[in-house]
């Protein structure tokens, strides 16, 4: 395995602060992200904060409303409500429940009943922890890219609750372990873990991030030293990250769907890199109207990271559940797609030690790919990062890892 280790520039630090942006004046809802969901609602309808409003085809995983008012729109794409700022939900009463008393049936139930997905881009939750088979929980906190801080961030701030769930899991599924991965020279976060584990299946990990680590398999290679060709699952290994973690915490502890995001802003482009807790299905454009942020043509806006991170227009985002990061990049020169050079730099750096320049010499050619494993691929996009004629590598390796599997 390669290591790439993640190179950062000192001078773009994050702030330690979070910024609440609790009032969004419309907040939308997809209809076609993770499948068809159906409508529950329709226009001129009065929802209330954590009400249901639409229903997944096929085995009615829900959506909830982020706040309560008046639906302005819907479709069979998607759904606004304009925010009345009243926080107006069909209960009042604020119950605390106590973690370790469920059974694995009433954890897997409430979580699909709320609603509560994996922002990895895993199963959900109810379905891998419904699994009969329950060994090692890891809880990963790396940056996996330069300048995304939140998972560790989240592990500082939410140590109490993080604990108080992590022992309930071990009393309920009987976990084996439960290791919590942290980057390496976290020594203050260690420090302040240790001092609060009382139970030994529980251990810190600590470990030098390098790229690959983005991929759930690739870390728990390096983990377990062990790899895994089945699904993790069949082998009894859960992976979440600490932000899908605290969801299952407000979904078990006050039985509520989760309406809020904590969302890392950084970049070269922000005045003040933060984070920011917002309501679910707020725009983009509202979120980011608090940072000072200048639109100019030379900034790119990624969904992500510098290097694996999804262009996205400003005008047509919104915030959801798995939407970790939001990176503002100055684009220092203009990208303009050559020929390759066969340079072997996408080679150098890939993680699996695949040849994209030869499967892209393929790809064109129309020769069968089956010999190059394709398969392996782990989309890190990192060929593309590198590769000094700006060709979109990326894309046309998994266009074609999708027509071979």
């Amino acid at each position: 395995m390669k290591k790439i280790k993640l190179e950062e520039n000192e001078t773009i630090k994050c702030s330690n602060k979070v910024i609440l942006l609790d009032q969004p004046v419309y907040v939308s809802f997809s209809l076609k992200e993770n499948g068809i969901f159906l409508p529950s609602i329709k226009k001129g309808d009065y929802v209330y904060q954590e009400e249901k409003i639409a229903i997944k085809k096929g085995n009615h995983f829900p959506i909830f409303s982020s706040v309560s008012g008046i639906v302005e729109f819907v479709d069979t794409n998607r759904i606004v409500i304009h925010n009345d700022f009243k926080n107006r939900v069909r209960e009042h009463k604020i119950v605390e429940y106590s973690l370790n008393t469920y059974t694995k049936l009433e954890v897997s139930s409430l979580l699909f009943q709320l609603g509560i997905i994996n922002s990895l881009d895993e199963e959900e939750p109810y379905k891998l922890l419904s699994k009969s088979v329950n060994k090692t929980l890891i809880i990963n906190a790396l940056q996996q890219e330069a300048y995304i801080y939140l998972q560790t961030f989240l592990l500082k701030i939410e140590r109490k609750e993080l604990i108080e769930l992590i022992e309930a899991f071990l009393e309920i599924y009987n976990f084996e372990e439960v290791l919590i991965v942290v980057p390496r020279n976290q020594n203050l976060l260690l420090e302040e873990w240790n001092l609060c584990i009382r139970d030994s299946r529980i251990k810190m990990i600590e470990i030098e991030e390098y790229y690959s680590l983005s991929n759930t398999k690739e870390l728990i290679r390096t983990i377990k030293r062990k790899s895994y060709r089945n699904n993790l699952i069949e082998n009894g290994i859960i992976v979440f990250n600490v932000s899908t973690m605290l969801a299952i915490y407000g979904a078990l502890k006050y039985r509520r769907p989760q309406i809020k995001a904590t969302v890392q802003f950084t970049g070269n482009m922000w005045k003040n890199n933060c984070y920011m807790e917002v309501r679910i299905g707020t725009s983009l454009q509202e979120a980011i109207e608090q940072l000072n942020y200048k639109r100019t043509k030379e900034v790119l806006l990624l969904n992500g990271g510098i290097v694996n991170g999804k262009v996205i227009n400003i005008n047509d985002c919104v915030i959801d559940a798995k939407t970790l990061v939001v990176t503002a990049w100055k684009v220092t020169k203009e990208t303009v797609q050559e020929s390759c050079i066969k340079c072997g730099k996408c080679s150098k750096v890939c993680p699996v030690n695949l040849h994209p320049s030869l499967i892209m010499e393929a790809i064109i050619k129309k020769r069968n790919l089956r010999r190059f494993e394709i398969q392996r691929c782990i989309d890190c996009g990192l060929c593309n990062y590198v590769c000094p004629s700006n060709i979109d590598i990326y894309k046309n390796l998994k266009e074609a890892k999708e027509k071979i599997l």
